[in-house]
């Protein structure tokens, strides 16, 4: 399996599309598809922005799993969470904190 093809299965595991992966490490949509076509290679600047919507980036370049990598829903609620601006994290953040803090005082 090439670096190209592991792109492709985490980017689909994330559910996004390619336009979504191009935006997401700011590159055009030509560029990040000649990635996943194998034609050429993402750099760190690249690599690092697809780690922070969620990509396994030790996967894709390895193809070994990162053992602590999070779960596909979990995944994609961070993905979704990092589209968010300052203030809607903040918010999203402070709601979910206050949800478990109720949940764990009902259970």
């Amino acid at each position: 399996m090439t670096i190209g093809d592991r792109l492709r299965e985490e980017r689909n595991r994330l559910g996004m599309i390619q336009a979504d992966a191009a935006k997401a490490c700011g590159l055009g949509y030509t560029t990040y598809l000649g990635y996943e076509k194998g034609e050429r290679f993402p750099g760190a600047d690249a690599l690092q922005k697809l780690h922070e919507f969620g990509f396994d980036v030790l996967y894709v370049v390895t193809g070994v799993r990162n053992g602590s990598a999070l779960s596909n829903e979990d995944c994609s609620l961070l993905a979704d969470l990092n589209q968010a601006d300052e203030k809607g994290r903040a918010l999203a953040v402070t709601m979910m904190r206050s949800l478990l803090d109720t949940y764990k005082r009902l259970s």
